[in-house]
């Protein structure tokens, strides 16, 4: 066995119960260590050779370890460092509290004095919508106009800056913990562009504290919500009806709420999700409840060989995710109803207006509307059909040609008695 030290990455260690999380945050690699194998990680980042730290684990524990697979997994994760002068200081991830970019802004936008504005917000809200019901956020509030090009433009830019607020949320609930995490732009479908947080470090802190980052993209989705019902007060006109300025709030607010019952699609990893899976203690209890479910759907039609392996997954999330799987159904319950009460009135309107704006003389500005918002979205779905199959195809390829390679490694713990 190796007499010669390992050097490390800076590494965090943070107790889980009966397990302990490790983790590299600069790439966000972790892995989930009993107690007893993170003492040894331990020992091996303080500079012990792998020799001296399985002699001591054997003192210790009073079993061996399989010390050649163990350091395999360690270099797998990347918590290994090329070979090279060992270090003369302990490399364990220092906790020096060194601030971090807009972490002061970030304590400031989640103290407890923001809070109790955050509050004032909804309880004005709710004073304004007893009042004024129509106020409340509906569907039929999306058409601030006849024109559905306006509706369109509202809908698809309009929206950008509260995306962009409530991912900035995400990014200032980390920075207040010092974590240097990140906004970026990223794409779904692998077309359509939108905004994401990068959660750098996040598991390094202990599980009470992730809460607030995973959900602070929905308070500032409800205080957005109800800080334009008041706006749209403002402006009604003596005869209970809304002025443009209060119609534009109103319809801003209404995709934001959708936007906020998303986050209840259990079967996605949204951030009620990782609320949830924090909360029970998992770590990837999406991918395991996946798996538990499409093996039950594999079972049903007598397919076991399309079975997948539950073991790659922790015993916790195995064992979870059999109790989450039925939860999967809440999500199409929201999704349901999401399309009966939100996107369904939407659409119908559109195919209203459409079919009103076709209606109209040729000379008529309702025409000319609507026929130059269905040509822009007939060429925009064309447009994004042929990047999807672009992209698509290139996948393919891609994971072709990943067949051939090695695979990656993963967690292993192994011991002999």
């Amino acid at each position: 066995m190796s007499e010669t030290q390992l050097r490390f990455h800076p590494l965090s260690f943070v107790p889980e119960g009966d397990e302990v999380l490790v983790g590299r945050p600069d790439i966000d690699s972790y892995a989930v260590l009993p107690v007893e194998g993170a003492a040894l990680l331990e020992r091996l980042t303080r500079g012990a050779t792998p020799a001296d730290a399985a002699g001591w684990y054997a003192e210790t524990y009073g079993e061996t370890v399989d010390m050649p697979d163990f350091l395999q997994t360690l270099d797998g994760l990347g918590f290994v460092q090329p070979t090279g002068p060992a270090p003369d200081a302990p490399q364990v991830e220092p906790a020096d509290g060194t601030p971090v970019r807009f972490q002061r802004l970030g304590r400031a936008v989640f103290s407890p004095f923001a809070f109790v504005l955050y509050l004032l917000v909804v309880l004005w809200w709710l004073v304004v919508v007893s009042r004024h019901p129509e106020l409340t956020p509906g569907p039929h509030q999306v058409f601030f106009t006849d024109s559905l090009l306006l509706v369109q433009v509202l809908i698809m830019f309009g929206q950008l800056p509260w995306l962009f607020a409530h991912e900035s949320f995400h990014v200032l609930a980390g920075r207040r913990l010092g974590l240097r995490t990140s906004l970026g732009l990223g794409t779904r479908l692998y077309v359509i562009l939108v905004f994401e947080t990068r959660m750098n470090g996040l598991l390094t802190v202990p599980r009470r504290r992730r809460y607030l980052p995973f959900l602070a993209g929905m308070l500032l989705d409800v205080v957005a919500i109800c800080g334009l019902g008041i706006i749209a007060s403002f402006f009604e006109t003596p005869g209970g009806g809304e002025s443009l300025p209060g119609r534009i709030a109103l319809a801003m607010a209404f995709p934001i709420l959708t936007r906020f019952a998303y986050q209840f699609l259990l079967f996605l990893q949204t951030d009620v999700y990782f609320v949830i899976a924090s909360a029970l203690g998992c770590y990837d209890l999406h991918a395991a409840t996946r798996a538990v479910v499409r093996n039950h759907l594999w079972r049903a039609l007598r397919r076991p060989d399309r079975h997948l392996d539950v073991g790659q997954w922790s015993e916790r999330d195995q064992r979870l995710a059999r109790w989450y799987a039925p939860f999967f159904a809440v999500g199409v319950v929201v999704l349901v109803g999401l399309w009966l009460l939100a996107l369904r009135p939407v659409l119908l309107g559109i195919v209203r207006l459409s079919v009103q704006g076709f209606q109209s003389p040729v000379h008529d500005a309702h025409f000319w509307d609507t026929t130059l918002f269905v040509a822009l979205n007939v060429a925009q779905l064309a447009f994004y059909g042929l990047i999807y199959l672009r992209n698509l195809a290139r996948y393919r390829r891609t994971r072709a040609a990943d067949r051939s390679a090695a695979p990656a490694a993963t967690l292993g713990w192994s011991q002999a008695s």
